[in-house]
């Protein structure tokens, strides 16, 4: 079982992309399925999600968007590594699809290389997924419970919500780590399985997703800091969030 090969599902209507796309992954060893419709799409997902590693995903697509797509997705098939590729780059583009449920996004025209090597990430982290979420049933984190089997939130602001995977394990390090700062490369390395020298935004929308749920005033965060040019710490002793937020003589 584990010599079978990632299955990969591109959805992309660019008859140029995605053939280029299924041409080069099938060269990387993936079995790749390739829809250029957005109902057939989602349609091939919710038959054949359990056996699917990743799924590349463009946003605008013919008779159902990307947005719409993940959206539906998400209440069928949580645990499954969905990259956005999409030549919508706005930020407000960017943040959408990651706050309904994607992992990553990579904007056209995009690097082929790095594009292999995200979705290869992503379907290391699909196999070792279950080893990555906490075998306990609750992570106390800030002012939020997570509920590890359900994955339901019960939120700093009395709401109640539901976090992905890729949040339960990115809340899980954290909490691994109490008092230190991680940086963005370690947190994609560890997470995502990136390498570490690849820059996205995409760490930063998980952060402020997880703020708006384990603090009372996302904006002036007390837990999860953001400390500048360095990266991120979960603050459980007081006497050290003094010391990183001190000014540096």
């Amino acid at each position: 079982m584990s010599n079978s090969p990632d299955k990969l599902l591109i959805i992309e209507d660019e008859d140029s992309i995605g053939e280029g796309l299924k041409f080069n992954f099938e060269l990387e060893g993936f079995e790749v399925h390739l829809e250029k419709d957005g109902a057939r799409g989602l349609a091939f997902l919710k038959q054949q999600h359990a056996e699917t590693s990743v799924v590349v995903l463009d946003i605008m697509l013919p008779n159902l968007s990307g947005f719409e797509i993940l959206e539906k997705t998400r209440l069928f098939a949580e645990q499954i590594p969905i990259l956005v590729l999409s030549a919508k780059g706005t930020e407000s583009d960017k943040v959408r699809a990651l706050e309904l449920g994607a992992d990553d996004y990579v904007t056209k025209p995009f690097s082929l290389l790095e594009l292999i090597l995200r979705v290869k990430g992503l379907a290391k982290r699909r196999q070792g997924l279950s080893k990555n979420i906490s075998e306990v049933s609750i992570l106390e984190f800030g002012l939020a419970r997570f509920h590890c089997r359900s994955l339901l939130v019960d939120c700093a602001d009395g709401k109640q919500t539901r976090a992905s995977p890729t949040e339960l394990t990115l809340v899980q390090l954290f909490i691994e780590n109490p008092n230190r700062i991680l940086g963005r490369a370690e947190l994609l390395e560890k997470v995502w399985n990136y390498d570490a020298r690849m820059e996205t935004r995409t760490v930063d929308v998980f952060i402020g997703k997880i703020r708006r749920m384990s603090e009372t005033n996302p904006a002036k965060p007390e837990f999860l800091l953001s400390i500048r040019g360095m990266g991120y710490a979960y603050i459980t002793d007081p006497t050290i969030k003094e010391q990183l937020l001190a000014p540096k003589p």
